[in-house]
């Protein structure tokens, strides 16, 4: 299975701007939302070129803030959290917006 189309490829290693292909956006959704470890995830931006600030914002650590309550945060938001960025990263790809902004992160940083 070939998530980045060869045309796609030769466009990006050209330079040419363009948008990432519907199915390739819907297959890389897909495989988050299985649960697909972050560092996986973030190979595949990396074979498909995305810059490399893109690719270690994905493969990034999880800050959570220490507190009483830290051990009982769900493992669901810890996946959506990932999800999120890979949805940021796609926005910022698309639209060559700079400023990230990841809200479920912050819930994990939220002081109780």
């Amino acid at each position: 299975m070939n998530l980045i189309s060869p045309e796609l490829m030769a466009e990006i290693s050209d330079g040419n701007s363009t948008n990432l292909p519907d199915n390739t956006r819907k297959m890389l959704q897909i495989l988050a939302s299985l649960n697909t470890p972050k560092e996986l995830l973030a190979s595949l931006l990396e074979i498909a070129e995305f810059s490399l600030h893109h690719v270690r914002y994905l493969a990034g650590p999880l800050v959570i803030h220490r507190s009483p309550w830290s051990d009982t945060i769900p493992q669901w938001l810890k996946f959506a959290c990932i999800q999120e960025r890979l949805e940021l990263i796609f926005t910022e790809y698309e639209q060559e917006w700079t400023k990230i902004r990841n809200y479920m992160q912050i819930l994990l940083l939220v002081k109780r």
